[in-house]
């Protein structure tokens, strides 16, 4: 004889979590509500937001429940390693060692709704939610990546000073490409690449935008005649650059007439910038100042800074004084 066994979803946690939600957003419409996401769908909001965000899938990300992170950052350039010797170990270069602290700050994103689409029980509103506020997190995180003050977001690469001559602390190095308006110099290219240490080759990429990829697609080698650019055979394989790969950020700076712009980067950002993330997210629901949409005010708390000059290069483009 047959018995007839309970749905197992009635008591898989991420099901109560979702019917939670899905309560939260379709109740009561006429006051404030409040609601901290359950962990695990925070994830998903955080991964699909790492997937939309071209530089934060390629630097170091750390979570933490605090207002800042302390990265300890060792600017000696030997190796913390070798052979032990019948002799004492003396740790002269402990100077070059020291700390730099990255601060989160609040993001928030803000999806409106319609009062009928909250009414309507056959909708998915909260995959509608869910995308909502994936994309315009993940679109204000990623230009603040590049462009944040550090003040009131996280620092941004292209916050510091490029320097083309001789590299200062707390600068990146720039190769000078020629003037605004086009790339073309293939000796450049091949400079700015051969300025990245050795040891962050392993995982440098070439980030630039669409725009900047435009002009590099025509270069071609000066002695061989091939093209540096490789596109790429495979779905999910991204195309080469002089062996390395190409990530489009159409944040990144085109290449236009300005009297200096930096359309493009060589980086190992895995080494060179490292974001620090709250996990958790907190929304708000409000039906008063949006009418007739309801809003929802979803935020998190994230930072970020460059915690290694070293392996970030930048190709810049200026006008000769």
């Amino acid at each position: 004889m047959n018995t007839i066994q309970s749905k197992p979803e009635l008591t898989d946690p991420a099901f109560v979590d979702s019917k939670k939600f899905v309560t939260f957003l379709k109740g009561d419409q006429d006051r404030h509500e409040t609601m901290n996401l359950p962990l695990a769908m925070s994830n998903v909001i955080l991964h699909k937001i790492y997937s939309l965000s071209p530089l934060k899938s390629l630097s170091k990300v750390t979570y933490t429940s605090g207002d800042k992170l302390d990265v300890v950052i060792d600017s000696n350039d030997s190796d913390d390693s070798g052979w032990i010797k019948d002799e004492i170990i003396k740790y002269d270069d402990i100077s070059a060692i020291s700390k730099t602290s990255i601060y989160l700050h609040q993001l928030f994103a803000k999806p409106r709704v319609a009062h009928t689409l909250l009414e309507d029980q056959t909708t998915n509103v909260e995959d509608f939610i869910h995308d909502k506020i994936t994309m315009q997190m993940a679109a204000a995180e990623n230009k603040s990546f590049l462009f944040g003050d550090g003040i009131s977001q996280p620092k941004g690469i292209l916050k510091y000073e490029i320097a083309i001559d001789e590299k200062k602390s707390h600068q990146i190095e720039g190769v000078i490409a020629g003037e605004p308006g086009k790339i073309e110099n293939y000796s450049k290219i091949v400079e700015l690449m051969e300025r990245l240490p050795s040891k962050y080759l392993s995982r440098a990429s070439w980030i630039m935008s669409r725009n900047a990829a435009s002009h590099i697609r025509t270069i071609r080698d000066e002695t061989t005649g091939k093209f540096l650019w490789q596109n790429s055979i495979a779905c999910g394989v991204p195309d080469t650059l002089l062996g390395y790969p190409v990530v489009i950020c159409d944040d990144m700076p085109k290449v236009t007439a300005e009297k200096k712009c930096v359309p493009v980067l060589f980086a190992n950002l895995y080494e060179g910038y490292h974001i620090a993330e709250n996990p958790n997210i907190n929304i708000l629901k409000d039906p008063f100042n949006a009418k007739p949409f309801i809003e929802f005010y979803a935020t998190k708390r994230i930072g970020g800074d460059v915690v290694n000059f070293d392996a970030i290069k930048a190709l810049v483009l200026q006008k000769g004084e």
